[in-house]
């Protein structure tokens, strides 16, 4: 403030000895105040950015919490219609429900992802515009704004992260509950989240270990003033290395998301949902829609864990079947098609000089169906059985009923002595009974055209495979690439934060002062907290190591309850802990605004 006014006190005397009126702005005065507007400006899009992104959070919540109430209603109604098997339309249609709200709270899960991939590169692109800004100011200003900056990016930067996490959280907790996720899918998102803890906790450890040694060496402001250009520099190169590993991570991720529409383009993909939408087990009408009718009460086609039957011997996890129970009530499982599972990639990386961790990332964990050829045989022998038990014998019947009153009035007419009033009444029973036969004979032809095209989807389907078995591997090839480019980005921002925390330490020795949490502090403070924290650090590890140890000798049935436990667990802490840090970001906010205003006088 000194320098501005001593700046204009030198011009006003120039002014008044040439003795002009120049009403002018100089040069400097205009770079100045430009540079100041430019800070105002860029902090501005920085916050706008913040709230943008904690709006689209809230949203894609509420979006959740309504598909999942969509898949409940619908489970419900399918476990009703399942406990009464004449409604075989209520079940074919909740079924039909129960995998759209499935299918949206899955879009929801790579919406969450890709939001938080593009807010990163926007905030990075803001973060760059407001140093940018911040550089064109003098060394003081620099000082001061760029140490209460940090604060303020850090603080922003903690909840960020903790606010995507939960989201991420009640995205894995819905797809748990909606029967997304396996028991042994369910096994690996704990051991991830558990992984990712220590990975996180390490990096913890070595970015307070940097300050600490910052810290205690208690260099002279001016040494630390010349170091920290140095580092600067490397923290700017780092900066860059982040921004491209990101902008590489969204390109991958581009590529996925391109594959996985291959797999949606695919012949097989839609007969593979109309098989397991229940379609194949009912009567359909002109436009494919179940009519209510079924083959038979006794044949099915589901997947076991979406109904109350219970596990049938011959069936596996991931794999739909049908059953047929015969007179004496015999009961026959048949696996029609199998469910992969596309597995999760996990890699060990080093962040660190000494730091090596396990950091796990899941692409969209997706499956896939594959024909089993001789359940689809059987399966398609055994509607061609009950057609014919029904529909063939229901004609059968009518024929007969038709050829015996057919008899009556033959017999009556070649009687000796002829009842006319007999046979009239005789005769007039037989257009009912043609009607009959044509009825049964048209519910044949239906019931034999409808086994024609399910055996020609099936066959489609088997023709369709080796493409179809191209385009998942694609996908998964894809997918794997987009892990890599994860970890790569990974990577990158442990070192870019590695030596952020140095800079922040040096920082904080040239202004003479710490600031933790939006809360100034002595050097000798600082060091405490920084032990502190690393000591919490090194108790999450083991806790989280124990945590995988319990993971692992958890049965396969409470596996699925665990995770569901431990999520509803966790989302709530966090969620406690989401105040407290909005008030950080609020007060080292506030502080920088104010900083800012003040230098912009």
């Amino acid at each position: 403030m000194k320098k501005m006014i001593l700046l204009v006190s030198m011009l006003a005397g120039v002014m008044t000895f040439s003795g002009c009126v120049d009403d002018k702005e100089s040069a400097s005065v205009t770079a100045v105040r430009e540079a100041k507007a430019a800070q105002l400006s860029a902090l501005a899009a920085l916050s706008n950015a913040q709230a943008a992104n904690q709006q689209a959070l809230a949203d894609t919540e509420n979006a959740l919490r309504e598909a999942k109430v969509a898949y409940e209603t619908a489970k419900a109604a399918y476990q009703q219609a399942l406990a009464d098997k004449a409604n075989s339309e209520a079940q074919a249609a909740a079924a039909i429900q129960m995998a759209a709200a499935q299918n949206e709270i899955q879009r929801l899960a790579n919406e969450l992802e890709e939001m938080a991939i593009r807010h990163k590169i926007a905030m990075l692109d803001l973060q760059t515009q407001y140093e940018a800004a911040l550089k064109k100011a003098d060394d003081d200003s620099q000082a001061l704004l760029g140490g209460l900056y940090m604060a303020y990016q850090t603080a922003a930067t903690n909840l960020l992260n903790a606010q995507q996490e939960i989201a991420q959280q009640k995205i894995d907790l819905a797809k748990l509950q909606a029967g997304l996720v396996d028991s042994d899918e369910a096994k690996q998102i704990m051991i991830n989240k558990e992984n990712r803890k220590i990975a996180s906790a390490e990096q913890t450890i070595a970015e307070w270990k940097a300050k600490l040694e910052v810290f205690e060496a208690q260099k002279a402001p001016e040494e630390a003033k010349a170091e920290l250009v140095t580092e600067k520099a490397a923290l700017s190169q780092l900066a860059q290395d982040k921004a491209k590993a990101l902008e590489a991570a969204d390109k991958a991720r581009e590529e996925m998301n391109d594959a996985w529409s291959d797999i949606y383009d695919q012949k097989y993909h839609g007969l593979a949902m109309d098989v397991t939408g229940g379609k194949y087990g009912n009567f359909v009408d002109e436009e494919g829609n179940p009519t209510g009718e079924a083959f038979g009460d006794f044949i099915y086609l589901q997947d076991y864990e979406e109904n109350a039957l219970g596990k049938p011997v011959e069936a596996t996890v991931n794999t739909y079947w049908f059953r047929t129970t015969d007179d004496k009530g015999n009961t026959t499982y048949t696996a029609v098609m199998n469910r992969m599972i596309q597995k999760t990639v996990t890699k060990t990386e080093t962040t660190a000089p000494g730091v090596e961790s396990t950091n796990t990332y899941e692409a969209y964990p997706t499956y896939y169906y594959q024909l089993n050829a001789e359940g689809v045989k059987a399966y398609v022998a055994a509607i061609k059985a009950n057609v014919t038990k029904n529909e063939g014998k229901a004609l059968e019947a009518a024929n007969k009923a038709l050829a015996a009153q057919q008899k009556v009035v033959a017999d009556l007419e070649k009687a000796e002595i002829k009842d006319e009033a007999a046979i009239e009444e005789a005769k007039s029973m037989l257009p009912g009974l043609q009607t009959d036969v044509n009825t049964a004979k048209a519910a044949l032809d239906k019931a034999n055209a409808q086994v024609a095209a399910i055996q020609t989807a099936f066959d489609t389907m088997a023709a369709e495979a080796a493409n179809w078995t191209v385009t998942i591997e694609a996908y998964n090839a894809a997918s794997e690439a987009y892990c890599d480019a994860q970890f790569v980005y990974e990577k990158a921002e442990d070192a870019y934060g590695l030596q952020d925390a140095k800079v922040y330490a040096l920082d904080a020795v040239v202004r003479g002062n710490v600031i933790v949490d939006g809360i100034n502090m002595t050097f000798d403070q600082a060091i405490e907290h920084a032990e502190r924290e690393i000591a919490n650090a090194i108790n999450t590890i083991s806790d989280a190591k124990q945590g995988i140890a319990n993971i692992e000798i958890a049965e396969a049935d409470q596996l699925k309850a665990l995770a569901i436990e431990r999520l509803e667990a966790e989302i709530a802490i966090a969620e406690a802990e989401i105040p407290a840090l909005e008030k950080i970001v609020a007060d080292t906010k506030a502080a920088l605004d104010a900083a800012t205003a003040a230098q912009a006088e």
